[in-house]
């Protein structure tokens, strides 16, 4: 699959880039050898054939060339020298990458990137099915006085399946892991994404919204890192990055059949939307009741979690039209009980969406920070929110319900 080029792409990167990709091909480092076969005289050869081979820098050139979708270097050139030079400060709309049915709070950021990433790297997925197939459009974790599971890690102990693990289950399906890199560790990190950007493979980060660092370069005697994000595009100063870390999806086996990993991603729905509590905090709709118990509480001060609120009523809840729409798709590919019961649960879940909706609406007056501008708690109020609340809740537990019925009958 063609990598797309950055909006402001460098010239002297992509030469910088053939460079590296020869010597590391005359180094004998097989990770070059995936793209080297583009090249039609590689075309069948293995990997020690290509690294004992005889290429010329025009060649590589020509290889990142077709990388990024053109069929020579010197159309590539004439391309990259017509565009203007990135701008750190330019700033995108954040639907410049999702379909317009996506709700505004279904959470861009990391599953963004990491769909931008997986699609790079030839899996053709988009944003709606990831967070669906992902658990993310299913899971909840809340705590009153507890922030943590609101933090958008790309891995943390899998074996645990918290919060912080639910963007690893659906990369891992397609024969994908994590390689990480602390940005506290600045050389290792300039290390890191030279070897992996000049492979072609791109640099998940929650900088920027989750945007991917497509290229880096060395200005005025600052390393600087170019970002493909969401929301922003451009060029960063490395030490300037906001996250604890950045993150590569290195191809590690097989991917999965496209049938076994949806039966697989049906059974994460449902065992995310009846997960058991994760080192204290409730998670799935038992921590759905505890957010609805917390929302009519009037001595409960959200001023004081606004993060934690806007997070968890709408980023996570907004997610569940992305389960009415991926669930309305699988149904279609299923046949008999199952198929039926799907498509329930896609019903109830989309009425979820409606009422949690209407929920964010009630909750705050402007965007785009909405727990900031929250109404006057009263009694009055709380009423009113409360009852919305409990709606959307009900009916996400008859879509888990008949969602459990479908997997069984699979």
């Amino acid at each position: 699959m063609e990598a797309s080029l950055p909006r402001h792409p460098n010239l002297e990167h992509l030469k910088k880039s053939a460079k590296r990709l020869l010597a590391a091909q005359r180094q004998g480092i097989p990770q070059c050898c995936q793209l080297l076969r583009r090249l039609h005289r590689f075309a069948d050869s293995t990997d020690d054939e290509i690294l004992a081979a005889d290429v010329s820098l025009a060649e590589v050139q020509h290889v990142v060339a077709m990388h990024f979708g053109f069929m020579t270097w010197a159309r590539l050139k004439e391309e990259v020298e017509g565009q203007p030079e990135g701008d750190a400060n330019s700033l995108d709309a954040v639907g410049e990458r999702c379909s317009e049915e996506i709700p505004e709070y279904a959470g861009a950021g990391v599953p963004m990137g990491i769909v931008a990433a997986l699609n790079h790297a030839g899996v053709e997925i988009d944003f709606m099915e990831f967070a669906a197939a992902s658990g993310w459009a299913f899971s909840f974790g809340y705590r009153y006085d507890d922030v943590s599971p609101a933090h958008m890690a790309v891995r943390g102990d899998p074996s645990a399946d918290g919060p912080f693990e639910v963007f690893a289950f659906l990369p891992l399906q397609y024969g994908f892991d994590f390689e990480m890199a602390r940005t506290a560790e600045s050389g290792n990190l300039w290390a890191f994404v030279n070897e992996h950007v000049d492979a072609g493979i791109p640099i998940m980060s929650e900088h920027m919204d989750g945007g991917l660092i497509t290229a880096y370069r060395e200005k005025d005697g600052r390393r600087q890192l170019f970002f493909d994000g969401t929301v922003a595009t451009g060029w960063t100063n490395v030490d300037k990055l906001q996250p604890h870390a950045v993150y590569a999806l290195n191809k590690c086996r097989d991917a999965e059949s496209p049938d076994t990993i949806r039966r697989l991603a049906l059974e994460r729905a449902v065992a995310k939307s009846k997960a058991t509590p994760w080192r204290g905090t409730p998670q799935g709709l038992a921590a759905l009741r505890a957010y609805l118990s917390d929302v009519a509480d009037a001595t409960r001060d959200f001023a004081e979690v606004e993060e934690w609120l806007c997070w968890a009523a709408f980023e996570r809840l907004m997610a569940r039209r992305c389960a009415e729409v991926w669930l309305r798709s699988t149904a279609d590919e299923l046949e008999g009980r199952a198929s039926q019961l799907v498509q329930d649960a896609a019903d109830h879940y989309g009425s979820a969406f409606q009422y949690y909706d209407r929920y964010r609406s009630e909750v705050h007056v402007g965007e785009p920070t909405p727990a900031r501008r929250e109404r006057a708690r009263t009694p009055e109020r709380i009423a009113v929110i409360a009852e919305i609340l409990e709606l959307g809740i009900v009916a996400e537990e008859a879509g888990a319900e008949a969602l459990a019925q479908a997997v069984s009958a699979l």
